[in-house]
């Protein structure tokens, strides 16, 4: 019996053809169009329950407040890149992010 219960090449591939390909710079408002690789600035996952700013919200947005960071996030299936710092304007939050999951506003 397979253990593997996805195939991580066909997750991966949709994966990519999501990514928004434009670059986001400081001062950039974005929206969060995937969540995967959006962490608490110490690296911890986000908490659905507990954080309810981060629930999918067409009126909320993020302001890219560093840009070409180096951190990687360990997905489970697949390692990320946090190449940005997004900030919520109304409660100052700061959040790490993979550019791609993000597009401008």
């Amino acid at each position: 019996m397979d253990n593997n219960l996805f195939n991580l090449d066909e997750i991966n591939e949709i994966i990519d053809q999501n990514r928004d390909p434009y670059r986001k710079e400081i001062g950039d408002r974005v929206m969060i169009d995937d969540y995967s690789s959006c962490t608490h600035m110490n690296g911890m996952e986000l908490d659905s329950e507990q954080d309810e700013e981060m629930q999918f919200n067409t009126l909320s947005h993020f302001i890219v407040v560093n840009d070409r960071q180096r951190h990687s996030f360990d997905a489970y299936y697949k390692k990320y890149n946090q190449d940005l710092i997004i900030v919520n304007p109304l409660t100052n939050k700061q959040f790490r992010i993979n550019s791609g999951h993000v597009k401008l506003k």
